[in-house]
């Protein structure tokens, strides 16, 4: 059994965070809570998508905070582009004490980013999936990370190995 842990997947879309964070998930039994179904209920629910985007954010922290809070572990799947989200992840483990750990998914080659984008079809149902424009738009302001984290390419290697890498990592 782990140590508490808020595990967070950070990364741009078709990054490979969303199939890591599952397969982190499933292997150690843990909760997860990702960003982008969080947000598509609150459009299904009649929210604006303008005013949704940090609120989707601040819902994945308490459903995270809840967890903390009982002594469970957590896995955040959000992309995670700028410091504010990050400074609230660092705040919310050091509230409860609980071991933060990083992994952040990165995909190198250009051509498999989109790859995946273009034939991305994840059903999250009010989600339109995201143009290969819309990713180099949200590339352009993706700040670069300064906290210790395990960076993975996951254009070098299958999701398996990657899985491994970061259950070594987490261990």
């Amino acid at each position: 059994m782990l140590p508490q842990k808020l595990v967070i997947l950070a990364g741009l879309p078709g990054s490979g965070k969303s199939t890591l964070a599952e397969g982190l998930s499933r292997h150690f039994s843990l909760p997860l809570f990702s960003v982008d179904p969080i947000e598509a209920a609150m459009w299904r629910g009649g929210l604006p998508r303008d005013q949704t985007g940090i609120a989707a954010y601040a819902i994945a922290q308490t459903l995270a905070e809840e967890h903390l809070r009982l002594g469970h572990s957590v896995v955040i799947d959000a992309v995670n582009p700028v410091e504010a989200p990050r400074a609230a992840w660092r705040n919310l483990a050091a509230r409860y004490r609980a071991d933060l750990a990083i992994i952040e998914c990165v995909c190198v080659d250009e051509a498999t980013h989109r790859r995946r984008i273009e034939a991305r079809m994840r059903a999250i149902e009010g989600m339109t999936e995201i143009t290969w424009a819309e990713v180099e738009k949200r590339r352009s302001g993706y700040e670069a990370w300064t906290d210790a984290r395990l960076a993975l390419d996951t254009s070098a290697h299958p999701p398996e190995r990657l899985l491994a890498e970061a259950i070594v990592y987490l261990a």
